[in-house]
């Protein structure tokens, strides 16, 4: 398969075996040595802090995406360490949440399907958080990441308007999200979504400015800001 390293994902991972990934987590890992950076910091990677399913918490090196957004491909050291480390493979199934560079983002989850892509989080409530998956547009050239982080390789919500973005709901003790869908469907599904903040609902309702599908961050953050009046 065709390993693709996009500067989002997001979205997106890719295949090896789970056991690959099973057998490098039976082995004993050094934190303080596994961590280390190379002295030239041109040869940086960032380190990711990767939640399993289990209940493990992982120190890693994210280092590509799958094109089927079904997982991630990571090193326990930094790739371009002597010897090189081998690579483990892990599914969006067997992940709960990955930090990476002070942003948080988790497998997108929709009742009765498989987890896949990581969404970033850009909201966290009171009342509902706010999850994104964001893609380049039709034309738009997809830089390859380089060491020293210079170009992610997971969305980092830098918005511009060269990306489209799948923007995804989350109730407080939810366990899976649910997606808002773009065009006509757009205005109803929001506006009964949030109905029990009715003005703002009727605004979407009647598609006024600035409260359409682009405009979601703002209006879940007006959303979420009613909470603490």
């Amino acid at each position: 398969m065709r390993i693709s390293t996009p500067v989002l994902l997001i979205a997106v991972l890719l295949s090896t075996t789970i056991g690959s990934a099973t057998a490098q987590h039976m082995e004993v890992r050094n934190l303080a040595t596994d961590t280390l950076q190379p002295a030239s910091a041109k040869y940086h990677f960032p380190i990711s802090q990767l939640g399993t399913a289990g209940g493990q918490t992982l120190y890693v090196f994210i280092t590509s995406v799958s094109e089927r957004g079904n997982g991630v491909e990571f090193t326990y050291r930094n790739p371009l360490s002597m010897p090189r480390p081998k690579p483990v493979f892990i599914t969006c199934e067997q992940m709960q949440w990955v930090r990476l560079s002070g942003r948080y983002y988790e497998p997108v989850r929709l009742p009765g399907k498989e987890a896949h892509n990581l969404a970033l989080r850009l909201q966290t409530g009171p009342r509902v958080e706010l999850f994104d998956v964001a893609t380049p547009k039709k034309g738009v050239p997809i830089p390859l990441p380089v060491p020293g982080g210079i170009v992610p390789i997971i969305w980092t919500g830098s918005f511009s308007n060269k990306y489209n973005h799948a923007w995804y709901l989350r109730r407080p003790g939810e366990k899976t999200m649910v997606q808002i869908p773009d065009g006509k469907k757009f205005a109803p599904f929001l506006a009964a979504y949030l109905g029990d903040a009715p003005a703002l609902a009727a605004a979407i309702l009647s598609k006024a400015d600035q409260h359409g599908y682009d405009d979601v961050p703002s209006l879940l953050a007006t959303y979420n800001a009613g909470a603490q009046r």
